[in-house]
């Protein structure tokens, strides 16, 4: 079995990429009325899932100001320099944010968490946002061949305000 490289981190900004969403949406299902849906899948747009998710929403979806932006390329920098991986690259912007770290023997859920936590402290202690900062959960993947590595390596590239 090959090892494992590294993982690639997506969190959304709140009240972005809803489930239902036209670009399609990994989103399980949180309403019993609609049924629920498969996990860990990607699923087609759907207006009314959509529009029952926006609903739902207990404050606006707010894209991150530049301050925010800033200040979560600051914390992710600040959370690679304390933990045994490396962030390779990652991107910010105003609606989400891609992280592309080295493998390190942790729980990757636990790390994702412990990023939002201490992204979510900085950002309310250090700009004027107050709302929430992410959408709930994250997509996260581990990565185990070189060629994922390298794709994964330059999509993030090419993003607008990436960073590696």
């Amino acid at each position: 079995m090959p090892g494992t490289l590294g993982a690639h981190i997506v969190k959304s900004a709140y009240g972005h990429w809803l489930p239902g969403d036209d670009r399609g949406h990994w989103s399980t299902a949180w309403d019993p009325q609609v049924g629920y849906v498969q996990p860990h899948m990607l699923h087609e747009g759907d207006p009314v899932r959509r529009r029952m998710a926006a609903e739902h929403l207990r404050h606006p979806p707010v894209p991150w100001s530049e301050a925010v932006c800033e200040t979560l390329v600051l914390t992710i920098e600040r959370c690679a320099a304390e933990s045994p991986w490396d962030a390779v690259a990652f991107a910010v912007e105003p609606t989400h944010l891609h992280l592309l770290i080295t493998y390190a023997p942790m729980n990757l859920d636990r790390t994702c968490k412990w990023l939002a936590q201490q992204m979510t402290k900085a950002v309310h202690t250090q700009t004027t946002h107050t709302d929430p900062v992410f959408a709930k959960g994250k997509w996260a993947t581990f990565i185990f061949d070189e060629s994922h590595w390298r794709n994964t390596l330059r999509y993030i590239q090419r993003h607008p305000g990436s960073r590696g």
